[in-house]
């Protein structure tokens, strides 16, 4: 068998062929060039081949011959295309193509426009010749610049306005741009910049708080000194005359100045990148401004009409590889409230660092009078936020461990420490990890030594809602809606506001759910006419521990970085906080908000918060804390979710039961079945009444209850043994 001889095969695919005649048709374009400034060359006897090409372009397609090179290196183009990245549009070639023929043909351009005007005469007369020219040269003109016909329309129309003004509008300003129609307009956007040049990054404001605005707008009048000593039975320890009139509020000098500029990439490779990747996939859009912001650029798009916004939300995913984002991820905000425009937020390669310092030393805090006014941070574009907690009026913050919550929740304090006196604000702390919150002991503001102790804290949130029912009846009597409208009266004791913060709410949750959740819900619900309001911090929102009528009751939800998306629909009820940053990163959302507002919160260091304690410490020594907030309540009063007790109306063997577990470690209804041979429900009774009065903990399911040993501590004082 004689072996068939195998022939010299070239396996090619079309990418390959098509890339080769890109290259040509670039050589080509090259040599086309080349001929052009051959004539302008002073050597002779070189390049004739060169003249010959430029001779037989002149002789045949006369001064339109310039463009052919502009043609070849557009069909080049072409060839260069892929799916991920488009350098030239088919719409542009064709439209070249057409304006050259159009050209060529009116003014018989060379041998070529002289055979094709004399055919066009021919079979349709000079007039109808030229009108086919000229329609070829519109057509081309639209097709090259991408432009609609009645864009074209309204440029004229616009200049003819600027020629000949009609007399009643002599003073209107028509300048606009010729593809101005075919883009959404903005009314917001006063100062639209032009199209961002090579290498230029937009200038980010040396003082974005001069311009800043309170979230809130609500103007409230300065608050009175307090002189009026209290005279309720259930009172906030007041300052005494003189301390009211020689507080000193700490400067912003013992703050840090600290700067920490961002870094934002080329935000004009970023513009370009965010239009071509968005035309790839037919939608039409530019950049109308850019908004430079600490942790994320916001880009600014304008949406030519008829734009499917669904589409450009379904992009983030293509806009994120093509903008190689830092964090993976690109939001689209679509649009951005209150404006024409559709927001692209792409992370900083480096965040911006917002000092507390930064903030208030904004228009906000020094033209305001509010007590309650706490800094949010620096939204996308920059601008300071800040709310009120009479506006919240409480506020449930959310997020992962070094999301920065623990340090806004610093900044709201120290906030507060430095534009208040006790006599308008007082603090009620509650810091079950011991650490965040109790360098903070000892100064004036607060009602109580901060609260580690989740007994205490149940007291507290106890006395919270009979120190509720109490101002309430205050308002009643003296006919006021609101503890405003009450310290606005003459010759009345003006209450402070009250801020009950609690710093990790997931730990009190799983200690005592029943008893912490009826309280936190009831103060929410109608604390805020008496100027009671919380604020409550965890770090896993979870429905176990926000639950649903906690949710209904605080409209206000702050959420940093959370870890999953399940979590952020618990805080936020929408998804996206899992893909926050970090370090500050925060959604912002409220009743008055249509959806979450992304900011950067702000940074307050430990010898920042120590030195505004020392210096209040040391200007401002008296402390006058109000012992009750932690004492387990003696009298009867509506609260909570078990209700109160009268010391009357105890079981009989209430004393022979405390007796029982004095020196064990837990307490059980079967217990007492036993050792005092009594029934289940008389039984159950007693060790609810235990609980009530401070000296077991509370139900954990099926489990003995917990016996609380510095109450069992307090009892053998002489007072409690004549029990």
């Amino acid at each position: 068998m004689s072996r068939r001889k195998r022939g010299l095969k070239f396996d090619i695919t079309s990418g390959v062929t098509i890339t080769v005649i890109g290259i040509l048709l670039v050589f080509i374009t090259i040599l086309l060039l080349l001929s052009f400034f051959q004539l302008f060359g002073s050597g002779e006897g070189t390049g004739r081949l060169l003249t010959l090409i430029n001779q037989y372009l002149t002789s045949n397609f006369g001064g339109v011959s310039i463009g052919i090179p502009f043609l070849t290196i557009l069909l080049a183009g072409h060839c260069f295309n892929t799916k991920k990245l488009t350098l030239i549009h088919w719409h542009t070639s064709v439209g070249i193509f057409f304006a050259m023929g159009g050209v060529l043909g009116l003014f018989a351009s060379g041998a070529v426009g002289l055979s094709i005007q004399q055919t066009m005469y021919t079979g349709f007369t000079e007039f109808g010749g030229r009108l086919i020219f000229l329609t070829m040269s519109l057509i081309g003109i639209v097709l090259f610049f991408d432009i609609e016909p009645h864009t074209i329309v309204q440029w004229t129309h616009s200049a003819t306005s600027q020629l000949f003004p009609p007399k009643d509008k002599l003073s209107r300003n028509s300048s606009r741009a010729a593809d101005e129609g075919e883009y959404i307009s903005d009314k917001h956007l006063a100062n639209k910049p032009a199209k961002l040049k090579k290498d230029e990054v937009a200038p980010i404001p040396k003082a974005p708080l001069e311009d800043a605005y309170i979230t809130d707008g609500k103007k409230l009048k300065p608050r009175q000194m307090v002189t009026a000593e209290a005279n309720s039975n259930m009172h906030v320890n007041q300052l005494s005359h003189a301390q009211s009139i020689m507080w000193v509020h700490p400067g912003l000098d013992i703050l840090q100045d600290v700067t920490s500029p961002a870094d934002r990439g080329d935000t004009s490779a970023n513009a370009s990148i965010i239009e071509s990747t968005l035309r790839s996939f037919g939608i039409k859009a530019r950049v109308a401004e850019m908004n430079p912001g600490p942790t994320v650029t916001q880009y600014a798009l304008e949406v030519a009409v008829g734009t499917n916004i669904s589409e450009i939300m379904k992009k983030s995913s293509n806009l994120a590889l093509a903008l190689a984002s830092s964090t993976g991820t690109v939001r689209i905000e679509a649009p951005i409230p209150g404006r024409s425009l559709v927001g692209i937020e792409i992370p900083n390669k480096k965040s911006e660092l917002v000092t507390i310092k930064r903030l208030l030393s904004s228009k906000i805090f020094q033209n305001s009078k509010d007590p309650l006014l706490v800094p949010l941070g620096l939204d996308v574009a920059g601008e300071t936020q800040a709310v009120s907690l009479a506006k919240m009026p409480h506020a449930l913050i959310a997020g992962t461990t070094g999301s920065g919550k623990s340090v806004a929740i610093n900044a709201w304090i120290v906030t507060l420490l430095m534009r208040t006196k006790p006599s308008e604000v007082r603090l009620i702390l509650v810091d079950p990890k011991q650490v965040e919150l109790t360098g903070y002991n000892g100064v004036p503001h607060l009602m109580t030594e901060v609260i580690t102790d989740p007994a205490k804290v149940i007291n507290a949130l106890r006395w919270a809602l009979a120190e509720m029912d109490a101002r309430y009846k205050i308002l009643r009597e003296h006919e006021v809606r609101n503890l405003e409208g009450y310290n606005e009266l003459p010759d009345v004791e003006k209450k402070p506001y009250i801020i009950f913060i609690i710093d990790e709410l997931a730990d009190l949750m799983m200690v005592a759910k029943a008893d912490i959740e009826g309280p936190i819900v009831r103060i929410a619900q109608k604390a805020r006419a008496v100027g009671i309001h919380l604020v409550l911090a965890t770090q896993r929102p979870s429905v176990n521990v926000i639950t649903g009528l906690m949710k209904a009751n605080v409209p206000t939800r702050i959420a940093f970085n959370v870890a999953s998306g399940i979590d952020s629909k618990v805080i936020l009820d929408t998804t996206g906080a899992e893909n926050l940053v970090g370090k500050g990163d925060m959604f912002y959302s409220a009743s008055d908000t249509p959806r979450p507002k992304r900011i950067q919160g702000p940074f307050v260091s430990d010898k920042e918060v120590t030195a505004v304690v020392n210096f209040i410490k040391q200007h401002n020594p008296l402390v006058s804390y109000t012992e009750e907030v932690t004492e387990a309540p003696k009298d009867d009063f509506v609260g909570g979710t078990n209700g109160g007790y009268d010391s009357g109306d105890r079981d009989s063997m209430f004393n022979e039961a405390l007796q029982l577990i004095r020196g064990s470690e837990t307490a059980s209804a079967s217990l007492f079945q036993r050792r005092l041979k009594v029934g289940y429900a008389r039984a159950a009774r007693i060790l609810d009444e235990l609980h009530d009065a401070g000296y077991v903990g509370p139900a954990e399911g099926s489990k003995p209850r917990k016996v609380i040993l510095q109450a069992m501590t307090d009892t053998t004082s002489p007072e409690t043994d004549t029990l």
